[in-house]
């Protein structure tokens, strides 16, 4: 009776604590952060924008943008890293920059501080290399290249020369660009892929880019690129030249969308910018509850075509509304 008594009073106790534990987490006491770089592009608005609407909707009051202007890695990381001393920051949405992010995660779960990614798929076996993240939320790079591919493929009759621009060539877009050839050796064996080419993110000298390969090469029909300034990349280019093609971009960023709207560009791919980062950012929440998150999570990209592109609008506009507060 004794013993039984004594389970039941541990009991009681433990539930009590869990309890005041529930009761006592405030998320408005706590700051997370994010670590990216590009702050003020577009694309990286629709990122940090899902990033910051998760954490003002679950209570977080305290948020930080770890980020340069430009595309400077070592610079995004030292922001970061620096931050999570100087904020106390107890969770960080990181945008897997290079090989070195996974050292990094590790550093910083180590200093207290839950990491998740979003925007950089990996796959589910991969787990036990990434012990410094908790989960990452991202589209599938090689499903949305192929969904490019298959509709360009389309569009060109499966003839032609077709080209394909990354803004920087890293894993993400490396893979994208990889399975859009890959696509066409399987199913078009009229359609000659050019290799990827590297435009950068400064829209006059991508255009040129673009403008040359176009020039260099009679007979084009196609151009995709992997980047979320490549849609504004190929209709300057266009432009330029008079050519006809069609180009799809990537990404549901108000300049590419009336680009689709208006005809200058046939379609990007919406990869899920927002609807990525919000996630991470509900998975750091979990982690930090004590709940259980799901380590792999593949979110969709669809095809935006004239036809369904109003439906990305009001989302847009919606981020743009919100991160005029943040800044």
């Amino acid at each position: 009776m004794k013993k039984l008594l004594c389970v039941m009073m541990i009991a009681a106790m433990l539930l009590c604590s869990v309890t005041v534990f529930a009761e006592e987490f405030d998320p408005s006491k706590i700051s997370l952060g994010i670590c990216i770089v590009n702050r003020t592009n577009p694309t990286v608005q629709l990122m940090i924008g899902g990033c910051v609407d998760a954490a003002r909707k679950l209570g977080y009051k305290d948020f930080h943008i770890y980020a340069p202007d430009d595309a400077d890695v070592a610079e995004a990381y030292s922001l970061a890293e620096a931050g999570i001393g100087q904020h106390d920051v107890k969770g960080m949405v990181l945008f897997w920059l290079d090989d070195s992010a996974e050292s990094y995660a590790e550093a910083w779960q180590d200093m207290g501080c839950v990491v998740t990614s979003a925007h950089q798929y990996f796959d589910a076996s991969e787990r036990d290399q990434y012990p410094g993240m908790v989960a990452w939320a991202a589209a599938s790079a090689e499903l949305y290249g192929r969904e490019a591919a298959r509709a360009m493929a389309e569009q060109i009759n499966g003839e032609g020369i077709v080209a394909i621009t990354e803004g920087s060539f890293n894993l993400t877009e490396d893979t994208a660009a990889k399975a859009f050839t890959d696509y066409f050796h399987e199913n078009c064996p009229n359609v000659t892929v050019l290799a990827p080419q590297e435009e950068g993110y400064d829209t006059p000298t991508a255009i040129a880019k673009a403008t040359s390969i176009i020039q260099a090469n009679p007979g084009i029909v196609g151009a995709f690129s992997t980047t979320g300034t490549g849609g504004s990349t190929w209709a300057g280019a266009i432009k330029n030249t008079g050519v006809k093609l069609c180009a799809i971009g990537v990404d549901y960023n108000e300049t590419n969308l009336d680009l689709v709207k208006n005809g200058e560009i046939y379609a990007i791919i919406a990869q899920p910018l927002y609807e990525e980062f919000y996630a991470a950012t509900e998975y750091i929440d979990k982690a930090l509850r004590g709940e259980e998150v799901e380590w792999a999570n593949i979110i969709d990209a669809p095809l935006v075509t004239a036809e369904n592109v109003d439906d990305y609008y009001e989302l847009t506009h919606y981020v743009n509304e919100l991160m005029s507060t943040v800044y």
